[in-house]
């Protein structure tokens, strides 16, 4: 009966890449379990064969079992949401076909090992399979041990075979998809290494990013290696031209590849964080940037009735939400994309709404959100606080145009706007959702740094 699973890291297929303590654990395991995918790919099966012939020593009684692969559905014609269903459809698949053979194992067949390219954490599956097989045996009653063993990763490989780090000082690392890259792809991502990319997704980067660097490894440590290296829009054709012949060779390849803007690379433009700011008060309501420890504010500014009919959707926070919501407040704040402050009563410290200021459309402009805990409304905070973050916004952020707006039945919140300063700019149909469906026009303000000044006798009209 399973008492163990272990999924041991063999690296690229070498046995002189094996480390030390994934050679021990080949040397327990009774039964491997191999993918059988079929075709070509049976080399991949005699090479982990190669690797236990070589490592496990002779006096050790083992098996390899090849599990036919259950077909896996066409990935490059699926949208997000099918694709990670497709995956788990597939994973479940292959529970059910290696736990059909794990039940079958004979008597003294207790450990059963999965043997993974490169390193287990690496963009392989198994490891989410193994898990769910220890849930399935646990359901029946049986405790079955499991344990992971790191191997050498291709991206490991790969740096090597260049004679380069994968990163530079003080640069991240960032590891994706071909799938993922090009609609996430910016230069503030450092290094980026990609893996399982079929489609040399890279190439559509090439006109974006003239000068961006890559370097391509396909067949790392084997004695097939390829390795190209140069700007994207110089070597492309190459690298699609050697990967072409290597998969018409073998029938199957396996790559990948680091993205890499070089040193004196324009940096471009980067997101400004907003300027620090301490609290700002005009003795009666007093605004500051919003901390984890507010987070009560934020979910009883929004879950009361009133709120939550003014809402898009109409659905009210859960404390993790507010305490999620309130604790990104800060990143928000360092990244430049909001400015969200909560108002404070003054006189007694207690939390009484939030107000922010998001930036968007062209530069210099900010687009301010409020609402008041409902214990507060009815006093003015809303528009003290508009008037003080108007403030800050004009002459600390260097913004040039606040905008705001809301739902036309929401006379309320038109009047502390216009109280505050923001004019009205007229009434967009049907902008905005309503939680049962339907949509409402929106009333839209807006104050200016020119305007603000004016009132404030701080320019001449």
């Amino acid at each position: 009966m399973i008492e163990r699973i272990r999924v041991i890291g063999i690296g690229m297929g070498s046995p002189e890449h094996v480390t030390g303590e994934a050679a021990q654990a080949l040397s327990t395991v009774d039964v491997f379990l191999v993918a059988d995918k079929g075709g070509a790919r049976t080399d991949l099966v005699a090479a982990r064969q190669r690797v236990c012939d070589a490592l496990i020593p002779a006096d050790h009684a083992y098996r390899v079992v090849e599990v036919t692969d259950p077909k896996r559905g066409p990935d490059a014609d699926r949208g997000d949401t099918a694709y990670g269903q497709g995956v788990r459809d597939w994973h479940a698949a292959r529970v059910d076909a290696y736990a059909a053979v794990i039940d079958g194992l004979d008597d003294g067949e207790t450990t059963v090992g999965f043997l993974v390219w490169g390193d287990p954490a690496f963009y392989d599956s198994t490891i989410r399979v193994v898990d769910a097989l220890v849930e399935r045996y646990a359901a029946a009653g049986v405790d079955v041990e499991h344990d992971v063993i790191a191997g050498l990763s291709a991206p490991q490989l790969l740096a090597a075979r260049h004679r380069i780090p994968l990163n530079r000082i003080g640069a991240p690392i960032h590891v994706t998809t071909g799938r993922r890259l090009v609609a996430e792809y910016d230069r503030a991502l450092g290094d980026v290494v990609v893996m399982l990319d079929g489609g040399l997704a890279c190439a559509e980067l090439a006109d974006a990013f003239p000068d961006l660097e890559l370097f391509w490894g396909a067949y790392l440590g084997s004695s097939d290696e390829l390795l190209v290296r140069g700007r994207v829009a110089d070597v492309i054709d190459e690298v699609q031209r050697v990967r072409a012949e290597a998969r018409e060779r073998h029938g199957w390849v396996m790559d990948t590849y680091l993205l890499r803007q070089p040193a004196d690379a324009p940096a471009g433009p980067t997101p400004t964080g907003y300027p620090e700011t301490g609290p700002l008060t005009d003795g009666v309501v007093t605004v500051r940037p919003v901390t984890v420890g507010d987070w009560e504010v934020v979910r009883d500014e929004h879950n009361n009735e009133e709120s939550l009919g003014w809402d898009f959707f109409g659905e009210a926070y859960t404390d993790d939400e507010a305490r999620q919501k309130a604790a990104q407040a800060r990143r928000e704040w360092a990244s430049g994309r909001a400015a969200r402050f909560v108002m404070v009563d003054a006189a007694t410290g207690v939390g009484a709404g939030v107000i922010g200021v998001m930036r968007m459309g062209p530069p210099g402009i900010g687009l301010v959100g409020y609402g008041v805990v409902p214990a507060f409304r009815g006093r003015g905070f809303t528009t003290r606080a508009l008037r003080l973050v108007s403030r800050w916004a004009f002459e600390s952020a260097g913004l040039s145009r606040l905008e705001l707006g809301h739902k036309a039945d929401n006379v309320a919140s038109g009047k502390a706007a216009a109280k505050a300063g923001f004019r009205p700019e007229g009434r967009l149909a049907q902008r905005l959702p309503n939680p049962d469906g339907t949509r409402s026009d929106e009333i839209y303000y807006s104050l200016t740094r020119v305007d603000w000044m004016r009132s404030v006798g701080t320019a001449s009209a």
